[in-house]
């Protein structure tokens, strides 16, 4: 490990990103002093490659949000792109200097590159060197002295993990592990509450991955002091960056500094007027005029976080402003107390490092088990450093790790088949949920023909999915009409609403046919269709997934296994899996509908060992449901060679091996010993 392999890494993956992107334009509309452009869903060029060799759906979310857009004609032009509306191919632009193009023209945005900070902060040798020497400590934390301990009294309904993760802040680096529905965010900010006013000088920066999540946070944190009586510190917790939920903040805008909104709206304009890069001269006027105006934020944002004790910001804000968080620092030392990294599992391990030395404590809170850093490059190095997030490093267990085990989010069997699938069956339903009639009334109602005690249901369907070339991914008709009938026929019973159901595919290329299934219809927009990718923080009393191809090799990987999990955890009563007999050849899938199968198994258990003895043992075994030490289950088959069974276990849905000679062996010491 060398500050030669981060950098490398760094590069590949900037090599591996593109500097722009041209998307042809279908539509444009005015509202009021913003634009609304629809783009063409089959057509982009990203730089390095041909035109239309990608389609625009795979590249529109959030991470073009605040990109620099550009034209040429009908008239030069540039805007900063306010919001990407994915689900309807569409970007909202502000601050348009000329009117947008047209059908058939080219609009041209480039978006923010992040990483270039980040690598910027790695080539300063100084801070590298420090950044690089914080990794060990991830796995080998150092206790913090100092300061009361945290034991949320005023908060009597926490539950006993979310009570110990409260003493995590008492180590160099911790782990805030919250799989989902486990109240994480509330948790987060009881701890940061409680800390504030144990630790009345301490200064927290508090990241998240996106502008949603760090608002959910932040007034997660406003939350807890409200109700822990701590009004004194309140004002002193501020929301930084732009591109916040104004909504959110209603009732609560002393989280918001205001001191700088006009300097933003200046920055914002002169941004949006980028010339083309073939105008050198104008370029560079360009980037001096953002240059001062940046300096100009930077200040002031310098006079913010000097006044806070907590700070929040997004981890990509975090990377950009690293010069203004170092300057905070006026003796050395780092000029935090505490960093937190909320929705850590999608920070890679070269963007935390590079800001751990921030901080004389760090802890990271989210899921390992769901969504990791998206990475273009496939390099080696790159997988390394930036495929992985510092969960990788995260000790097996100890004082430095606290898992929430009690979800209130999923009826009891999806949580159960996530906590079996996902999480080695740690995870159960809360208790104070478990008690409680509403919550459980909520998670049995009929969906269709599919009855109220029904929560996890396969719709079997004829066809496999396969890979469509006009719609550049793999896609499968007879799902996404079903899908589409599926919830006609449950709005028309008058039982649910649009919003309760939430429709999920890994594939961008289906999601854009469920959606046209649905519209076909004539169903409303507040169906939710959306890649699982964009679901992570999300829930609803239904989830539909769709996994269009389950051959396809991505959906048997890794990470598959943790687009999986997000997929069925999203779902409060009823989680509908949309599955044909290829998709059954899935290693993620398959145990699903053995588990559902096995699961209304009334045969008696057989124990292993009795069947053991037999002389036609292990061909007796086949077919019937046996027990193996803790292990029960259906025995499906026999290796060719004759020396394992294959038990698919009821528990799992799991296939596993167990070992003939042993159970033999076993089988004649316990007739030795009768024997005696």
């Amino acid at each position: 490990m060398s500050l030669a392999d981060v950098r490398a890494a760094l590069q590949a993956e900037l090599s591996a990103t593109p500097e722009f992107y041209d998307f042809k334009v279908l539509h444009t509309e005015r509202e009021g002093s913003l634009w609304r452009v629809t783009l063409e869903p089959g057509y982009v060029y990203a730089e390095g490659q041909r035109p239309g060799q990608a389609s625009a759906q795979a590249l529109l979310d959030d991470s073009l949000d605040g990109a620099s857009a550009w034209w040429g004609l009908p008239a030069k032009g540039g805007a900063s792109v306010l919001a990407v509306v994915p689900e309807e191919d569409q970007l909202v632009l502000q601050n348009a200097t000329t009117p947008p193009p047209g059908p058939d023209h080219l609009i041209r945005l480039y978006p923010t590159r992040f990483l270039n900070s980040v690598a910027d902060a790695w080539a300063d040798t100084a801070w590298a060197e420090q950044a690089l020497a914080a990794l060990p400590d991830l796995g080998q934390p150092e206790p913090v002295v100092g300061g009361d301990p945290l034991n949320g009294a005023p908060f009597r309904w926490l539950r006993p993990a979310q009570r110990q993760a409260l003493s995590l802040v008492r180590h160099s680096s911790a782990f805030l592990w919250g799989p989902p529905g486990t109240g994480k965010t509330t948790t987060l900010g009881v701890l940061l509450a409680e800390y504030l006013d144990r630790h009345p000088h301490a200064r927290v920066l508090l990241l998240s991955t996106t502008n949603q999540a760090v608002d959910m946070a932040t007034i997660a944190v406003d939350k807890a002091l409200h109700k822990g009586r701590r009004e004194s510190w309140r004002p002193l917790v501020q929301r930084l960056g732009t591109r916040f939920d104004a909504a959110a903040y209603a009732g609560r805008e002393h989280l918001i500094p205001t001191t700088d909104h006009e300097l933003i709206a200046r920055l914002a304009r002169a941004e949006a007027a980028r010339p083309a890069s073939r105008d050198a001269l104008a370029l560079k006027a360009w980037a001096d005029r953002v240059a001062g105006l940046r300096d100009d934020l930077r200040a002031s944002s310098l006079q913010v976080l000097r006044r806070c004790r907590l700070a929040s910001m997004t981890t990509t804000r975090a990377a950009f402003t690293l010069k203004t968080l170092r300057e905070l620092s006026t003796d050395g030392e780092p000029p935090f107390d505490l960093i937190v990294f909320d929705e850590a599992s999608q920070v890679s391990l070269a963007h935390a490092l590079v800001l751990m030395p921030l901080g004389r404590a760090r802890l990271f809170a989210g899921d390992p088990q769901q969504l990791s850093p998206v990475l273009r490059s496939s390099d080696r190095e790159a997988r390394r450093w930036l495929g992985r997030s510092a969960f990788s490093q995260m000790p097996r267990k100890g004082p430095s790790v606290a898992l929430l085990d009690e979800q209130s989010r999923m009826a009891a069997p999806i949580g159960d088949l996530v906590s079996q699938m996902f999480y080695d069956g740690a995870l159960r339903v809360a208790e104070a949920a478990q008690q409680s009639p509403q919550w459980r009334a909520e998670r049995e109602r009929a969906f269709g023909d599919i009855p109220p005690t029904d929560h996890v249901h396969v719709h079997r369907v004829a066809r496999d999915g396969g890979w469509s070339a006009e719609a550049r991914g793999p896609v499968r008709r007879e799902s996404a009409q079903a899908i589409a009938a599926a919830v006609a026929a449950a709005l028309q019973s008058g039982d649910w609403r649009p919003e309760e159901i939430i429709v999920l595919t890994p594939f961008r290329a289906q999601r854009a046919l469920i959606r046209s299934s649905l519209q076909a219809l004539g169903l409303p927009e507040a169906v939710r269709v959306s890649t699982v990718h964009r679901a992570q923080g999300s829930e609803a009393p239904v989830v539909l997934f769709d996994p269009a191809d389950g051959r396809q090799p991505f959906l048997q990987t890794e990470e598959a296994q943790r687009l999986i999990n997000v997929a069925l955890s999203r779902a409060q009563a009823k989680v509908v899996l949309f599955l044909s007999e290829g998709d059954l050849s899935n290693p993620l899938l398959a145990p699903i509908v053995h588990r559902q199968r096995l699961a209304q198994d009334g045969r008696a258990v057989v124990p292993l060992l009795t069947l053991a003895a037999a002389a036609e043992f292990p061909r007796n075994a086949v077919g019937r449901r046996v027990s193996a030490g803790r292990a029960v289950g259906e025995v499906a088959g026999i290796s060719p060679d004759g020396r394992q069974l294959w038990l698919i276990n009821e528990r799992t849905g799991l296939q596993q091996a167990i070992d003939v000679a042993f159970w033999r062996q076993r089988a004649r010491e316990a007739a030795g010993t009768v024997a005696q």
